[in-house]
Order: C-alpha cells, then sequence, then structure tokens
C-alpha cells in the first residue's frame, strides 16, 4: 500500500510539473517583432502636415505616405535628405519653398570654376538617399538670392541617390545674379539616377544684375551635371533672362563631368521633351546654348538613344523686360473652380485680356465611397471596413473606433458600491477572491492606475499557487511514508 502511495505522490508530482509549464511558456510569447531581418526596411508612415514635416528630425529615416497631403498655407524650408522617401503613388499638394536651405556645396562650372552654393526644392540636397512613386503636385517655388544657387523639384543638388517613378507638377522661379545659378524640373545640379519620372513644369530663371557675366542653367530634368536620366517624359515651359552665358536644354541646361578628372559612363535613353524655353542673352561674346535634350555638352561619354523631342528653342533680343509666363500689360483675371472628385480640385486663372491660363490652389479628392463593415468593433478591438468608389472603382480601407461603453450609473458619496460598480475614487469593488462578481476582467486602465492586478492576472495567480501547493502536499506525504517506513 507504501508503495501505491509513494506512485501517487510522484505521479502528482509530475503532473503538478506539466501544468507549470504552459505558465512558463505563456509569459515568453513573442511580440511580433522576432525573427525580423535587422537589414529589413521599417517604414515610418506619414498621412499628414506634421508627419511631412517632422522628417527633418531624422533625415536619414524611411518614410512611406499613406494619404495625400495638402501642404497650402504651410512654407516649407528645404533640408538636406539621406534616407529614403516612398510616395506609394500618393500626392503632395500645394507646397510652397521661397527660401534655399542652409546646405551649402560645391558646384563647378564649364571651366572648372568652384562655387560654393545654395539650394531648394523640396529638399535642398538629396545625397545617397532615394525617392520612389512620389507626386508633387502643384509645386511652388519662389527664391530670390544674392549667392549662386540651383533650384530642383525634388532636391536642389543631388549626389549618389535615385529619384524613380515620380512627378513634379508646378512652377519653380529663380532670382539671382552671384555667377552661377539655376533651374531644373527634378534636380538642380548634380549626378545620380533618374527613372520614369515624369515633369510638367514651368521653369522661371532671372538673371536680376546685369553687370555680372553669370553662368545661367535649365533644364526640364536637370539645370546642370551628369544624371543618368531613363525613360522620362518632360513637358516644359522655359523663361530665361540672363545677361551671361545661357545654357537651356529640354532635359539638361549643361551635361558636364565633375571634379576635373572624373570619368563616367552615363545613359540618357528613351526620354520625351515637349515644349519650348523663351530666352534672351544679353551678351556680346554670346553662347546661346538652347536644344531639346541637352543645351552644352561638355563630356560625350554617354550612352544616348531612342530619346524623342517636340521643342522649340525661342531666343529673343530685346533685354530690357524680363521673360515671364504671362507678361500681359492690362490682365482681367477670372476664376474658374473645378471640384474635387475621383481627381484634385483646382481653381483654374485665366486672362480676358491675353488668353493666359494657370491652374492653381489644388484641393484633395474627394471619392463618394460606398462602405461595407468588414470586422465590427468592439470595446476591446477597433473594427475595419473598406468603401469602394461609386464613379472610379478605387479602394479604401480604414479602421471603425472602438465601441465606447457607457458609463455605469454609481451610488451616491458614502454608500457602498455593489461588487463589479466602481466607486467614485475608481476603485472597483472586488469579492472575496478579488475579480468582479461575474468573474469577468475589469478596467485594464484602472487596474493600471490603481497598481492592481487585473481578473486574467488573477486567475493566473491562483492557478499558480494552487500547482505549488499541490505539489508541496504530495512531496510532504512521499516524504512521510518514507520516513514511516524507516521507522
Amino acid at each position: 500500500m507504501e508503495k501505491v502511495f509513494v506512485k501517487i505522490g510522484l505521479w502528482i508530482g509530475i503532473l503538478m510539473v506539466v501544468m507549470l509549464l504552459p505558465l512558463k511558456a505563456d509569459a515568453a510569447q513573442p511580440t511580433g517583432n522576432e525573427g525580423q531581418l535587422e537589414e529589413s526596411v521599417v517604414w515610418r508612415e506619414i498621412s499628414d502636415q506634421a508627419g511631412l514635416l517632422g522628417m527633418e528630425s531624422d533625415p536619414e529615416g524611411n518614410y512611406i505616405l499613406t494619404d495625400d497631403i495638402d501642404m497650402a498655407g504651410v512654407d516649407w524650408f528645404p533640408f538636406s535628405f539621406r534616407g529614403k522617401l516612398k510616395g506609394n503613388g500618393f500626392s503632395i499638394l500645394n507646397l510652397t519653398v521661397v527660401d534655399a536651405g542652409e546646405e551649402i556645396r560645391e558646384t563647378y562650372d564649364g571651366n572648372m570654376k568652384v562655387y560654393d552654393t545654395y539650394f531648394g526644392g523640396l529638399f535642398d540636397t538629396l545625397e545617397g538617399g532615394w525617392v520612389s512613386d512620389l507626386q508633387l503636385v502643384n509645386l511652388r517655388v519662389k527664391v530670390e538670392t544674392d549667392h549662386p544657387c540651383f533650384l530642383g523639384g525634388i532636391a536642389g543638388y543631388m549626389e549618389n541617390s535615385s529619384i524613380e517613378n515620380c512627378s513634379v507638377q508646378g512652377c519653380l522661379e529663380l532670382r539671382a545674379h552671384d555667377r552661377m545659378f539655376g533651374v531644373g524640373g527634378m534636380i538642380g545640379y548634380g549626378c545620380g539616377s533618374i527613372l520614369e519620372t515624369t515633369a510638367d513644369v514651368t521653369l522661371v530663371c532671372i538673371d536680376t544684375d546685369a553687370a555680372t557675366r553669370d553662368e545661367q542653367f535649365m533644364g526640364g530634368v536637370c539645370a546642370a551635371g551628369y544624371p543618368d536620366i531613363k525613360g522620362c517624359s518632360v513637358q516644359i515651359a522655359g523663361y530665361d533672362s540672363d545677361h551671361g552665358y545661357v545654357h537651356d536644354g529640354g532635359l539638361v541646361g549643361m551635361y558636364m563631368f565633375y571634379p576635373k578628372g572624373t570619368k563616367y559612363r552615363g545613359t540618357i535613353t528613351d526620354n520625351r521633351v515637349t515644349g519650348k524655353i523663351t530666352f534672351f542673352e544679353d551678351n556680346k561674346n554670346r553662347r546661346a546654348y538652347c536644344n531639346g535634350f541637352i543645351g552644352e555638352i561638355m563630356n560625350w561619354d554617354f550612352e544616348n538613344g531612342r530619346n524623342k523631342d517636340e521643342f522649340v528653342r525661342d531666343e529673343v533680343f530685346q533685354y530690357d523686360t524680363d521673360l515671364l509666363p504671362h507678361s500681359c500689360d492690362a490682365p482681367v483675371m477670372r476664376e474658374e473652380v473645378t471640384a474635387p472628385g475621383c481627381e484634385f480640385g483646382f481653381t483654374t486663372y485665366v486672362c480676358e485680356t491675353c488668353g493666359y491660363r494657370e491652374t492653381d490652389h489644388y484641393t484633395l479628392k474627394n471619392h463618394d465611397y460606398v462602405w461595407t463593415v468588414l470586422r465590427e468593433a468592439t470595446e476591446e478591438a477597433e473594427g475595419e471596413r473598406q468603401g469602394v468608389c461609386k464613379d472610379c472603382g478605387v479602394q479604401t480601407v480604414e479602421a471603425i473606433p472602438k465601441v465606447i461603453p457607457e458609463p455605469e450609473e454609481t451610488e451616491s458619496a458614502g454608500e457602498l458600491a455593489e461588487p463589479g460598480q466602481i466607486t467614485q475614487d475608481g476603485a472597483e469593488a472586488w469579492n472575496s477572491f478579488g475579480a468582479g462578481e461575474d468573474g469577468t476582467a475589469q478596467s485594464t486602465a484602472l487596474a493600471e492606475e490603481k497598481k492592481i492586478w487585473t481578473a486574467p492576472e488573477i486567475g493566473r495567480g491562483a492557478t499558480l499557487g494552487i500547482a505549488i501547493l499541490v505539489a508541496i502536499v504530495a512531496l510532504a506525504i512521499v516524504w512521510c511514508i518514507g520516513h514511516q517506513k524507516k521507522r
């Protein structure tokens, strides 16, 4: 009989150990981040103005847009970006830039003279960075400076970076005079890779000092440098007023390797340019470089093929009036508002005197969604619903907020609360075991505030305590029987 009791005790002890294992395993459940490769990209989501402005605090971060963002009313100050920005097919509307950034980089003219230069655009410099699937809609860059300066839609200066499948639509205007300056639809100055990108831009460059013989550059993609440009489409309306030397091109103003001695095999293939550049070069020693693809080529070591253009070179010889998109003597503007729907809304300004048209003040899309609930919201978890635009079929998914329970009525001050109710000081009345009367979990937030256990935690603690107690009793029985046998 004693052997039987011994065996029973041993089996009870083993059983208790088995019961304890799930409790230990439960405490070590993965959080969801285990196994993630260190080299994988962690994207920070951006859906509003604050998120976009916050990029400056971590310019080496990895960002992804999750919605269209309207930047109307915000003056954007360019900064140096060295991270990744994935537009995810979304757009930034009405971005306004009124100053160059603080970064200074060296730029070179055709004679390899060096200039300390400022830059402006979405970023002032893009170095070791990557921008993809981003649309800039109604970009407005207007900078006046006394320093060498380059403007570009994505970046004023680019090096060791890539721009892929992006688009820029808007107007960039630079007023400068200090020896070296220019405007590009995508980048101002530099090198790197620009692939499958679209520019629909109005570029304005005005030399504000007739006494200085400067070097001026303008290009639908890049003002000066040696970027690889593949599969890009450019619609350009250029206006260049210069008292020095003009280098204007539908793709690149001046293609040049820098610094001196740089060797590189570039690529400019499968691009299309349409539009016109109107310019003057007020200079007796005239160069007047202006062509459909590249204004002036300093280095011919690049692949060049399958490029097409419908480009107009429009040189004028009157130098006392700056060239501008709209130069009507007596403008009378009429507004035509296009409401948003499946496309962005905007306002068209039409000059009734000369017929000039310009679009501005874009507004976010306003789809007419039909909603279907995918998952109902509860008090514990958000729900989810899917919307399908009945006009264009675009789909979206958004969260349904958690259900907020109606507050329970409480007893007046000084009276004892019923089990499960909340007293005025926020503490819960517990039954003899510490949980609510119905045995369910109480408010997690309250438990956290009062530093008390919730019902699931109490249940787990009770289970652990009982298991340990039974194990101790079983081992005590075994010890007692063994001790008695010895006597």
